[in-house]
């Protein structure tokens, strides 16, 4: 197909309105510029990620008018995002603490009204209560991660209890509940069984060539002789299995907001994960 040489003909013919510029500038593959400091009500979830980074997001693989969900809403910024940008959004949190602080932040007075943004406060395990068939254009989310929390925080008792992840980076790590639904509480192997339930119903939602997108870290479990976690990875495969293209991965580069820490010196040598990935998948058009 040949790109027509005028914007506003680009905006009609692409599925999200971008321009073919617009559409080169965004696809870099490696971001380091959707960081962005922390508001005061981020450190009531200790792990948000930014509206910059959901803006961009929501821009690339929606236009104005689709419908945005959430299923690990948290504190709400993905649905933040969808209205500034003119998108529908659904979020589904299971803590209700971060359910009544997201609905107070969004009920806030803003100079433009944007479109609806319903918060449901329920486990994501029950989407298909909520979300019709086929309606969501692209998912954004950040999940627990397993059981992770609650190992960073016995280590950090012992292993860094004076280390430069707490004293320079400002580490803070807490459990979000000690609800045993919450995904945060789960083994690692009971979580990815419980997240490729949400995919599966996640696949029923999602339009034909619509996109899903998961923001994770991988994880080390050195003090339990398991070097590499690859997070990333796990959730790509249990993707395919449920019917998802693994269509594309983008690394969120985060160095230039964590100082560098030593690491299993002077035997063993680790780098820094300072570093997510934005995991990609599509359901087939």
């Amino acid at each position: 197909m040949t790109t027509p040489k005028d914007p506003r003909r680009q905006r009609k013919i692409t599925f999200n309105g971008l321009t073919a510029k617009e559409w080169t500038r965004l696809s870099r593959n490696v971001w380091n510029d959707v960081s962005s400091p922390r508001e005061k009500y981020h450190l009531e979830h200790g792990a948000t990620f930014s509206k910059a980074l959901a803006a961009r997001v929501i821009t690339m693989y929606s236009k104005e008018g689709d419908l945005v969900l959430d299923p690990f809403l948290g504190t709400g910024t993905t649905l933040f995002a969808a209205r500034e940008l003119g998108r529908r959004g659904i979020g589904i949190e299971l803590n209700e603490k971060f359910v009544k602080l997201a609905r107070r932040l969004l009920s806030q007075k803003t100079l433009v009204r944007g479109p609806e943004q319903n918060v449901i406060h329920d486990d994501c395990r029950n989407l298909l209560k909520h979300v019709e068939p086929e309606s969501v254009q692209v998912m954004l989310t950040s999940p627990p991660y397993a059981n992770f929390i609650h190992k960073s925080i016995e280590d950090r008792k012992t292993t860094h209890k004076t280390s430069w992840i707490v004293e320079k980076n400002i580490s803070r790590v807490k459990p979000y509940s000690d609800d045993q639904r919450d995904f945060g509480n789960l083994p690692y192997e009971d979580f990815l069984r419980d997240i490729k339930a949400v995919l599966e119903d996640l696949l029923i939602v999602t339009k034909r060539g619509g996109y899903n997108l998961w923001v994770v870290k991988d994880y080390r479990d050195t003090q339990r002789g398991i070097p590499y976690i690859g997070f990333h990875s796990d959730l790509g495969h249990i993707g395919e299995e449920v019917g998802f293209k693994y269509h594309d991965l983008i690394i969120w580069d985060q160095n230039d907001q964590r100082t560098l820490v030593l690491l299993g010196y002077p035997t063993v040598f680790y780098t820094n994960q300072n570093c997510s990935f934005l995991v990609v998948f599509r359901k087939p058009g």
